[in-house]
């Protein structure tokens, strides 16, 4: 295979790349700004780099030699990427192994196989995550997606390539610019109906390593044309920065909007010229540095992060200066030990390599089957907290048609002719009272409708839609707001309990918004409907805001309990898990003041800070010397349920014994 004559400013521009997106993923702020909220298109930089590098090797040899070798390539893209990634993967199973709890590390274990195959973009997306969420941070390997994409195109477009060069050379280029557009159609239509698919589809990025492609194909079989290189390749480092700064989380993306780091990437690399300014700026000697190493930093950065957050502790600014220390490091140790020598054919022959990949290969799915059939291996926990992380509440209330959380119609109705009926309306944060409570209520003969939504709560008129998209939540539409309606007014003198994570839904809409036909905001709509039910003679328990931890309860306790402890409920005494009443109020003044506003005799009110909280001594426990109260960083655990629960159902019987 022909080697590329060696131009800097493309490191330079790896490095621009890679840079953006560390920035991006340590979330670094500037009085409440995120520096570089558009970062993540630095992995679209990339993008576009990849298709220009891989189209010009190919279309260069072919020129060259009138042939090509697919073998040959194959082995050259095995050397470049795979070593390094499989290191990491494997150093990454010891971390994994100290910071994650059995259920993490398993869903870890599904991610390596998925990375190792070059299908961890789908896998990403068929796991429901969303890339820029505090979920998607928690995944070591969730970066490995953009390395599917281009592993995917590696793959697939050679063939295509040289089919396209033989039988259609003439219309070669009307072939790529077709499929170009497609691509980018394809794009912007699925961002518009399923961004998350849109982000990890290679089908919806193709279009972004097809411009680098188009390029090189230029660039191969024309002269150079004389234009106004600065003007032309200053433009494009601008549309770089410009998007850099101005996209954030809420921008359509990949759709037009990438139309403008990607020109700017086309703009750099088409009218480069070694005395440009541009040029000169990106061939700086820091920047190439920074470039050579930018597939070990890329590689790092992200477990690195996510292993750190996955402790349980919030990161600091300091924890975050050492973070990105350690990753400099490491990069350039892998760089120079792993990267360099693994490339080298005549140190290093690939029958040596490909053995080492296969072996390791076999080893990462053994210790997925292993991990799978052990839970994760959860005796790395202890004995204490193997139960409790076992159990997902969520999915534990029933009926006949399966699961009752976090259903759009038809939603579960337990005992449909009894003359009373109690609902449980909210979101997950009530879902995971569903069962006890059920089980504790069954035997007064009522009837128990669950109406619990993940991120949806009783809020009547109101409809939750993207910020980007515009698109209503599929479990929040205006329709099944009137459907819970319809329900409720069919069912007179009915007790209803209210609750959700309250503040995520009235001071958190960072990426989706509340829409209503009424003048008001969330949380003055949802005072509205509450006193519309009890003046309608409908009776209310409200549940006001659980306390949250801040923190992952399991995780926490799983590196803070010697697992060599054998009285666990003696450590616990000795050293309580606590956080701060004072923060909760914080969070919730505004929530607990309307609600505290609120006052009728068909209104009874639930304190859950009077039940996990110390007023004296301003601290709230996230368990005590024999149970775990909190299953997540604000989700309860099944101990905490029940004492919530008692709460809840003296409320109902108070309600009963009136009548």
């Amino acid at each position: 295979m022909i080697k590329l004559n060696y131009r800097p400013e493309i490191d330079g521009l790896r490095a621009i790349a890679v840079l953006s997106v560390i920035i991006y993923h340590v979330e670094i702020f500037f009085k409440d700004y995120k520096i570089l909220p558009g970062g993540y298109i630095g992995v679209d930089i990339f993008f576009v780099i990849s298709g220009y590098l891989i189209t010009s090797l190919i279309l260069g040899e072919i020129k060259q030699k009138h042939s090509f070798s697919i073998l040959n390539f194959y082995e050259r893209r095995a050397r470049r990427i795979l070593p390094a990634l499989f290191f990491i993967i494997a150093i990454s199973i010891i971390f994994a192994w100290i910071y994650l709890t059995p259920s993490s590390f398993f869903q870890f274990s599904e991610s390596m196989i998925s990375s190792v195959f070059f299908f961890s973009n789908y896998f990403f997306y068929f796991e429901g995550l969303i890339y820029n969420t505090e979920e998607g941070f928690l995944k070591p390997l969730l970066h490995t997606w953009s390395l599917s994409v281009e592993e995917q195109f590696y793959i697939f477009f050679p063939i295509l390539l040289i089919f396209v060069n033989k039988y259609l050379r003439k219309n070669f280029l009307i072939f790529f610019v077709i499929l170009f557009f497609i691509s980018f159609i394809v794009s912007v239509y699925t961002t518009a109906n399923n961004s998350s698919l849109s982000f990890f589809s290679s089908l919806s990025r193709g279009w972004e390593l097809l411009a680098g492609s188009l390029l090189a194909h230029h660039k191969v079989n024309n002269k150079k044309i004389d234009n106004n290189n600065n003007l032309f390749s200053l433009l494009g480092l601008i549309l770089i920065f410009f998007s850099l700064f101005y996209f954030n989380n809420n921008t359509l993306h990949p759709s037009f909007a990438t139309l403008l780091p990607i020109s700017g990437v086309v703009l750099i690399i088409f009218f480069s010229e070694p005395n440009n300014i541009v040029n000169k700026i990106l061939s700086n000697i820091i920047f190439v540095k920074i470039g050579l190493i930018s597939y070990s930093l890329y590689l790092w950065h992200f477990p690195i992060l996510a292993f750190a957050r996955n402790r349980g502790k919030y990161l600091s600014d300091f924890d975050k200066i050492e973070l990105l220390s350690l990753t400099i490091v490491l990069s350039i140790f892998s760089y120079f030990l792993i990267e360099k020598p693994f490339r080298k054919k005549n140190l290093i022959k690939f029958r040596y390599v490909a053995v080492t990949l296969i072996i390791l290969v076999i080893c990462f799915i053994s210790l997925n089957q292993l991990s799978n059939k052990t839970n994760g291996f959860e005796n790395r926990l202890h004995v204490f907290l193997k139960k409790t992380q076992r159990v997902l509440l969520e999915d534990s209330m029933k009926d006949e048609n399966g699961k009752c959380f976090d259903r759009i119609n038809n939603y579960c109705d337990f005992n449909k002719n009894a003359n009373r009926s109690v609902f449980l309306i909210g979101d997950s944060h009530s879902e995971i009272l569903s069962k006890n409570l059920y089980e504790k209520i069954k035997v007064k003969e009522l009837n128990y409708i669950s109406i619990n939504r993940g991120t949806c709560i009783y809020l009547p008129k109101y409809y939750k839609i993207e910020k980007k998209t515009k698109k209503e939540f599929h479990n929040c539409t205006y329709e099944s707001k009137n459907n819970i309606d319809r329900i409720i007014k069919e069912k007179k003198n009915s007790i209803i309990i209210l609750g959700g994570n309250f503040k995520y839904h009235f001071y958190n809409q960072k990426t989706w918004e509340y829409i209503s036909e009424l003048d008001l905001n969330p949380l003055d709509g949802f005072i509205f409907y509450i006193k519309k039910l009890l003046n309608e003679d409908y009776k209310v328990i409200l549940v006001y805001p659980i306390p949250s931890p801040g923190f992952h309860v399991i995780k926490r306790l799983m590196h803070e309990i010697p697992k060599n402890t054998f009285n666990a409920s003696k450590y616990l005494k000795k050293n309580p898990l606590t956080f701060d009443l004072e923060s909760y109020y914080d969070q919730n003044n505004k929530i607990i003041d309307e609600f505290n506003y609120l006052e009728h005799r068909n209104l009874i009110k639930i304190f859950p800070h009077q039940i996990f909280c110390n007023s004296e001594l301003n601290k709230c426990y996230a368990h005590d010397d024999k149970n775990i109260f909190y299953s997540d960083a604000n989700h309860l655990a099944i101990k905490g349920v029940k004492m919530l629960n008692e709460e809840i159902y003296k409320g109902i019987n108070l309600f009963l014994s009136k009548e």
